[in-house]
């Protein structure tokens, strides 16, 4: 998820890969070192050079919304049948977990889709993989929970949250009190000096990355929604005491540069998510990382007292969604100040950019708008994403994936990533091209191979966005 500044993606545009791993890999003290890995999906066309903006006006949105919330957009848009949906999402998610595929329970970094795993001396526990950067993230463990969750997998579900619970969630009594309940966003496992007893290592301080923080929540809040917390985990409790956390924690002074202030992940002044708790990390945001819909299932299904703090927090990050994001192209950067000001985040990086991070934040306004918000402000940004990229797709792909703000210097050749969340837009979306843009979802190849574990796991998101099953309720 993040970076040192930034968050260490894998980029690899075109022809040559270039491995960016950079920051606290695993260190107790280091931040998060910039998103997951990306890679560039080898169906992707060449970057095109583009105009800056778009070109359209207003006059290509067409129909109305009323009655097309949360519904299967490849049936309504592509009069794809239901058996062709359940097919299509059960054998992306079986491909990701390793179910019936055949691939074997062993990290293969250069080939396959699997990013699950459990581990052979205690197969009740699992784990989502980074194939190109050979760890663990908090953000691939809190994707995976969701996916679980919306696609019914119940043990996966479980096995990925013992192994949370277990070596990336900081206990109520531990020193730092600023992220009791919170997760170590990075580790590691080693499954070469024991293969039947792999080494899982995380450091006792590394710090939380929000993002991962807020979809463990969510996910919990879902699970006992969907089936109950009366059985071996307490959902509700779970989520509550992490939603709690992220709210009512309190800061701890720092003392120099080896050990700097650590703060709750919900700034208390200006009610938003911050960047990473520590030190002056803590003092800008993400836009992906604002995720008000579920700022909202928290309001319903956490403590009564905080309901109206979430509610809060739920508006100020669809104020903010709007305010750091680019007035014409509507692009967002990785990085923003709390006014939404881009921020590039420092030692030469590039976040005051679109870039990995801010790929997310088209599908994070959808859910938003989908969920129930209908907030007429979340239906505009995404119809600026589709104005923009409407003319920069290929048959099944976008053409770049990496932007200036303004849309030049355009770089980073095709990613199924970005492609389902546009699609995954449409849900909150008039532009003309919208069916297009879940066409393209339907078509392009999943991600397999090195650089699969960031690229496939929001495809997997955007998917289950798209097919109408990314629910909050079930029937």
């Amino acid at each position: 998820m993040k970076r040192a500044l930034s968050r260490s993606r894998l980029l690899a545009p075109l022809a040559a890969v270039l491995v960016l791993f950079l920051g606290g890999c695993g260190s107790d003290e280091g931040t998060p070192a910039g998103g997951e890995p990306n890679g560039g999906d080898p169906n992707g066309g060449e970057p095109n050079g583009g105009e800056p903006n778009g070109g359209e006006t207003e006059t290509d949105l067409v129909g109305s919304l009323e009655g097309d919330l949360n519904v299967d957009l490849f049936a309504s848009l592509l009069q794809k049948s239901d058996a062709e949906v359940d097919e299509k999402l059960t054998t992306a998610v079986n491909r990701f977990f390793g179910i019936g595929t055949g691939e074997p329970n062993q990290l293969i970094v250069d080939s396959g889709y699997r990013c699950y795993y459990e581990l052979p001396q205690d197969p009740s526990m699992a784990f989502i993989w980074a194939a190109d950067s050979n760890d663990i993230r908090s953000e691939g463990m809190s994707y995976g929970m969701m996916v679980a969750v919306q696609m019914d997998l119940h043990q996966q579900f479980d096995r990925l949250w013992k192994f949370t619970k277990t070596y990336l969630q900081f206990p109520v009594d531990h020193e730092i009190g600023a992220w009791h309940s919170y997760f170590r966003w990075q580790g590691r496992v080693d499954a070469v000096a024991d293969p039947s007893n792999w080494a899982v290592n995380y450091g006792t301080n590394t710090v939380p990355a929000p993002d991962g923080d807020e979809y463990f929540a969510a996910a919990l809040f879902l699970a006992h929604r969907r089936w109950g917390s009366a059985g071996d985990v307490n959902y509700l409790a779970e989520a509550q005491q992490i939603a709690s956390g992220m709210l009512h924690n309190v800061a701890v002074p720092g003392d120099g540069a080896m050990r700097p202030a650590r703060f709750p992940i919900i700034d208390p002044q200006q009610k938003m998510v911050t960047f990473v708790p520590q030190g002056n990390s803590n003092n800008f945001s993400d836009p992906s990382y604002h995720l008000p819909a579920f700022y909202e299932l928290y309001a319903q299904d956490g403590a009564a007292e905080d309901s109206a703090a979430w509610r809060d927090v739920a508006e100020t990050s669809r104020a903010y969604l709007v305010r750091s994001a680019h007035a014409t192209t509507g692009l967002h950067p990785d990085y923003a100040s709390f006014d939404g000001v881009p921020n590039a985040g420092g030692n030469m990086q590039q976040h005051d950019q679109f870039q990995y991070d801010a790929w997310r934040v088209v599908m994070n306004m959808a859910v938003d708008y989908a969920w129930g918000s209908r907030d007429a402000r979340m239906e505009t940004q995404i119809e600026k994403y589709h104005r923009f990229f409407s003319s920069r797709l290929t048959e099944n792909n976008v053409q770049a994936a990496l932007f200036v703000l303004d849309g030049s210097s355009s770089s980073g050749g095709g990613s199924t990533a970005l492609t389902a969340t546009l699609a995954a837009g449409a849900l909150g979306s008039r532009h003309v091209d919208r069916a297009r843009f879940v066409g393209n979802l339907w078509n392009v190849s999943q991600q397999q191979g090195q650089y699969r574990y960031y690229q496939e796991g929001v495809y997997l998101l955007g998917l289950l966005n798209t097919a109408g099953r990314f629910r909050s309720t079930w029937p």
